[in-house]
């Protein structure tokens, strides 16, 4: 992930200002205070909110994603959300280089961890499916996607307030898991009506009485 300030000094920063925001002595104007919250928030001194993660995970995966692709993910795909979203920014990188004229956002570590959780919630999270040992190979060195996988999903904040949004789910956890679990599956067989009855002389009743109509319609 790439993280385009230095860490140690906008913890600095944000310490500094918070303390003077608090005492009072330092009044910021709008625009600068809410560039370092931003800044903040996507080096991971100050958590997303769970809606603000919502936004944000629709705009950045989006850059190289269809809405319709991220809804087709569930667990016959691929690995989860927390083994995915790490690599998400060699698609940003290659972006940046096969589509110069497009504005992309690169994605930090802090930023993915809320997007795992906004697509867990909504998608569905099958981190259970996996072995531990498979699912940390592939997270590889992000030392904050490593603890967001160690951590319980009741304790995680974005997660946990999104699961339970019912009108924001997609894919795998919404009504489209009905139709995933039907692909494949053969149809069934269409029902032929019953025949109809038989008489003792093998004739069907209905054919005999028509015929009958028929001839008794013609008699004068």
């Amino acid at each position: 992930m790439n993280v385009s300030f230095n860490k140690t000094k906008i913890l600095l920063i944000v310490v500094i200002l918070c303390g003077a925001l608090a005492a009072g002595a330092v009044a910021l104007p709008n625009p600068l205070k809410d560039y370092v919250v931003r800044e903040a928030k996507a080096a991971g001194y100050v958590e997303y909110e769970p809606m603000e993660a919502y936004k944000m995970a629709n705009t950045i995966c989006t850059q190289c994603h269809t809405n319709e692709r991220i809804k087709m993910y569930c667990p016959r795909c691929g690995p989860p959300f927390v083994a995915v979203v790490p690599h998400m920014q060699a698609f940003i990188d290659n972006y940046k280089v096969t589509k110069p004229d497009l504005e992309i956002t690169n994605i930090t570590e802090a930023q993915a961890v809320a997007i795992v959780q906004v697509w867990n919630a909504l998608v569905g999270n099958w981190e259970s499916d996996f072995r531990e040992q498979d699912i940390l190979k592939l997270i590889g060195g992000y030392r904050q996607l490593a603890a967001l996988y160690k951590t319980p999903v009741a304790q995680r904040r974005i997660e946990t307030a999104l699961v339970g949004r019912e009108d924001l789910k997609i894919g795998h956890m919404s009504a489209l898991a009905e139709m995933q679990k039907n692909l494949g599956k053969p149809q069934p067989a269409p029902v032929e009506p019953p025949a109809a009855p038989m008489d003792h002389s093998g004739h069907e009743h209905g054919h005999e009485e028509h015929a009958h109509d028929q001839h008794s319609g013609h008699q004068h």
